[in-house]
């Protein structure tokens, strides 16, 4: 009977170590997701960049019929051929992201329009698509605008 009264020591050894795996495997976690975000920002960033240039490249595509036919004037236009083909060129001779393509380029004759898409590559968690997209898309935008010279 005695043995019933008295209370059981509970033995608390391991325990510290259970607590600091625990501690390990969220530092880990919150290490790869901080490792993949900045990993998406940075492939972002470069689809971006290359946008950016590819709209500016085509904002210098100007109608040059009308340009040396009534000079540089608020009317002066973009010609529509004439930006895509100069976009594009200039993404086939820059360096681009992997898996880069075109979805669009266009003109209304005074802005350009370029979007860009590319794979999403994540190094630690390429898996997790549901929360994720697979894919990039960006789109940049550059105006052909006239300044009088005062």
């Amino acid at each position: 009977m005695s043995a019933r009264l008295t209370p059981r020591v509970h033995d608390d050894r391991g325990s510290a170590m259970l607590l600091g795996i625990g501690l390990v495997a969220v530092c880990l976690l919150a290490l790869v997701v901080c490792i993949d975000g900045a990993t998406a920002l940075v492939q972002r960033q470069a689809l971006l960049s290359a946008a950016d240039a590819a709209a500016i490249a085509g904002a210098q595509g100007i109608d040059l019929d009308e340009y040396y036919a009534q000079g540089a004037t608020p009317a002066t236009r973009l010609s529509p051929a004439d930006v895509v083909r100069l976009a594009r060129q200039h993404l086939a001779g820059s360096t681009t992201p992997p898996g880069m393509s075109v979805e669009h380029i266009w003109s209304d004759g005074v802005e350009v329009v370029v979007r860009l898409s590319a794979p999403l590559r994540l190094p630690f968690l390429p898996f997790v698509s549901p929360l994720t997209p697979d894919h990039l898309t960006v789109e940049s935008r550059a105006r052909l605008q006239y300044r009088p010279i005062a």
